[in-house]
């Protein structure tokens, strides 16, 4: 493919959890790359107007109140995307619940809250997308360099998203008769709002573990979701992609 370039335009996409940090990024990216873009919010109404409102002038970009934990509300934002677009050609699981807690004091309601949205949620949307995904479509899974760098006090939430790239796995096979490619993105240390609760010395620990020396940032990752839904990763299916700069 001589002098490639991204171009997304006539594609559908949906980023589940668009409304902030590496959501939106991702949001932004395909946008600027001509795509539609659908996003799931849970109670960022304000965030979720304002970014329809800033992207507007370059694509259609529509946001949809649903929490993907719920299966109920799982129906509804597929039935409301299929009425709004018919049918999709990218999927962007982004959307995802953290907490760091040592595992003997996690609760069963805690433990129960991560795992409803990061994986049963991530599980569930998925399926009953898969109508709606075109042939030759992308699925991209958000996990976390947690599952490979061992970070104390997140067992639960490196558990769900060990179980994240176990999907990935298994669906690249089941859907390779499709032509849809299934890849998990790996964030190491990202520089989105959480960090501004983190003391500053953390945060040059955090940054000096990575080899390039310094936190991540959304449009980072960002990039890398931009790839692998375009036609330059046609050939990229079940893999683990780490973006955290040889952290």
């Amino acid at each position: 493919m001589k002098n490639a370039t991204i171009d997304l335009t006539g594609k559908v996409a949906l980023v589940t959890g668009g409304t902030r940090g590496i959501g939106r990024a991702i949001v932004e990216d395909l946008v600027n790359h001509g795509a539609t873009v659908a996003f799931n919010y849970v109670n960022s109404a304000d965030k979720a107007r304002e970014l329809e409102q800033d992207m507007s002038s370059k694509s259609k970009v529509k946001g949809f109140q649903s929490d993907i934990s719920d299966i109920v509300h799982l129906d509804e934002l597929v039935n409301s995307l299929k009425a709004e677009f018919g049918s999709i050609e990218i999927l962007v699981n982004n959307a995802g619940s953290f907490l760091s807690k040592p595992f003997e004091e996690i609760t069963e309601s805690e433990y129960d809250w991560l795992f409803a949205t990061n994986v049963k949620g991530q599980f569930f949307l998925t399926q009953k997308l898969l109508p709606l995904l075109n042939d030759n479509g992308r699925i991209i899974n958000m996990s976390s360099g947690s599952t490979k760098h061992h970070v104390p006090q997140t067992s639960v939430y490196a558990a769900t998203k060990g179980a994240v790239e176990q999907f990935t796995r298994m669906w690249s096979k089941e859907l390779a008769p499709r032509n849809i490619t299934v890849n998990s993105i790996l964030p190491g240390y990202t520089a989105t709002d959480w960090v501004d609760y983190v003391p500053s010395e953390q945060k040059e620990s955090m940054a000096n573990q990575a080899a390039l020396g310094r936190l991540g940032s959304s449009e980072d990752i960002s990039q890398a979701v931009l790839f692998l839904a375009s036609d330059l990763s046609r050939w990229v299916t079940g893999q683990q992609i780490a973006v955290d700069g040889g952290l």
